[in-house]
């Protein structure tokens, strides 16, 4: 038996990354995956492409950093679809600089989709689960809401913010049938970090410092949403699950 099976699986920042990886991972598990993205031609291609390999997947375009706009698309899919059974939280962006280098308007740009559209897609989503008396949330937080690193400082604020808020919602919807909960990526090769990885100095510390030895993958993160997502998961809620190949724990 499929463990998704015809579950309705919204994600945003899904069409490339851990949000792609995850949304392959779900539907192999039977649910309908929603890819949402701020960039039309991404998410109807990466849906595409997951239609031609046999699963159920549609797109939905939408800015996170907009309220109204994750109002409409909530209002839309549920007149679609009836119900959201699982929100993952993947779209994030990140700019790399020292920190007395960063205007506002990059403050607000990362701040706006990291943890502004994550808290609200939760909320706005979370509003539908509560009726429905079931549902979970899972949004990506990172190691850098644990550590600091250097050049991503913003990122790091946007990153806590998303861990703080999942121990707040997970507390006040725990009796409500909705589990919120984060995972903590280290180093995974994805778009967001290839820049970084492709340098073999980096990669090199990234190596030593992980106990693991390696960068993780986007499935591994994936699989770990889906973990979290599932019945599997019931008496987890409020919690930050980190997938860093043992980086924080080293």
């Amino acid at each position: 038996m499929k463990e998704f099976l015809n579950e309705i699986v919204l994600i945003t920042g899904g069409s490339k990354g851990i949000g792609a990886a995850a949304a392959e991972r779900f539907c192999q598990e039977g649910a309908h995956c929603i890819i949402v993205s701020r960039h039309l031609k991404e998410c109807q291609a990466y849906a595409e492409s997951l239609r031609n390999n046999g699963y159920s997947a549609s797109s939905f375009v939408c800015d996170v950093s907009k309220i109204s706009e994750i109002k409409n698309m909530v209002t839309s899919i549920i007149d679609q679809f009836g119900k959201i059974d699982v929100l993952v939280n993947s779209a994030g962006v990140n700019i790399r600089k020292y920190g007395v280098e960063y205007s506002e308007d990059e403050w607000d740009y990362i701040i706006n989709i990291n943890l502004k559209g994550a808290y609200f897609c939760a909320v706005e989503v979370g509003k539908q689960m509560i009726k429905q008396k079931k549902g979970a949330i899972v949004s990506l937080a990172s190691i850098q809401s644990h550590i600091n690193l250097p050049r991503l400082s913003i990122y790091g604020v946007s990153k806590a913010g998303i861990r703080q808020f999942t121990k707040g919602l997970g507390n006040e919807w725990a009796t409500l049938g909705v589990r919120v909960n984060c995972v903590s990526p280290a180093f995974i090769t994805t778009p967001l970090v290839e820049n970084v990885l492709k340098s073999p100095d980096w990669l090199k510390i990234i190596n030593s410092r992980t106990p693991m030895g390696r960068p993780g993958t986007p499935t591994e993160v994936a699989d770990a949403i889906l973990f979290l997502a599932s019945d599997k998961a019931s008496y987890i809620t409020g919690t930050d699950l980190a997938v860093d190949g043992g980086w924080i724990g080293g």
